[in-house]
């Protein structure tokens, strides 16, 4: 998977371009991965392990900043997820040291844009620094036109934390999260559809996708040992 959301290959892969790129970025970069692949697939646990690697090797290098980074990371993937609470994680380190693009980054999914430069935020998301100048219909053509579907995720989020959208603003998004198979966001996402409300037809189909995906998070039970005394 292409991780362009925030900046983060800068800081993992930055050095990794040479032969001898120090074995914590390598660590990072793949428990990085793992981490937004479990996170969207809805696996929780997997997931929250995989943070938690990722996290540590970069705080093996001690830099207060590089782990805020890491901590975006998270909060750009709950965004995605219209999980809008307190990115603490980032703001506790940041108080200590940041970056100038990270704090840019932090302030834009929060949705608070005013006095951001346009140029410190990640440039998938520069025509939608606009948007207050936007028609709906432009803002989601914007949302559209990103090619990293998690990216995509992550400016509908912002947008729907913005109030800035509409029904084919959720549609996209439940569209793009279900042919990714990402269980977290598309039940977010269709959650929000039905509280749009609809007519009768609109909302069983859109209660029986839930039903679908809710039951494919559900693990097997554990077949019993044989019973070897006999």
């Amino acid at each position: 998977m292409k991780i362009v959301f925030i900046p983060i290959l800068s800081l993992l892969l930055g050095a990794c371009a040479g032969q001898s790129a120090p074995d914590w970025q390598y660590d990072a970069q793949t428990a990085a991965t793992r981490y937004t692949q479990h996170y969207l697939a809805g696996d929780v646990k997997l997931a929250e392990t995989s943070f938690t690697q990722a996290r540590s090797a970069v705080a093996a290098t001690g830099d207060i900043a590089a782990v805020g980074h890491i901590e975006l990371l998270r909060c750009g993937l709950h965004v995605a997820s219209l999980d809008f609470a307190p990115c603490t994680g980032y703001t506790e380190l940041a108080a200590i040291r940041t970056t100038p693009a990270d704090n840019a980054y932090a302030r834009f999914i929060s949705g608070n844009w005013q006095g951001i430069d346009p140029k410190l935020v990640p440039a998938q998301y520069g025509t939608l620094m606009g948007a207050a100048n936007l028609s709906q219909a432009n803002i989601n053509q914007n949302i559209v036109a990103i090619a990293d579907p998690v990216s995509r995720l992550v400016a509908t989020g912002i947008m729907v934390r913005r109030g800035q959208f509409d029904a084919a603003t959720l549609q996209a998004a439940v569209d793009v999260a279900s042919k990714q198979g990402w269980r977290r966001p598309l039940l977010t996402y269709l959650g929000l559809q039905e509280k749009q409300g609809g007519d009768a037809a609109t909302l069983a189909i859109i209660a029986a996708r839930i039903r679908l995906v809710e039951q494919s998070m559900m693990r097997p039970a554990a077949k019993p040992a044989a019973d070897t005394t006999k």
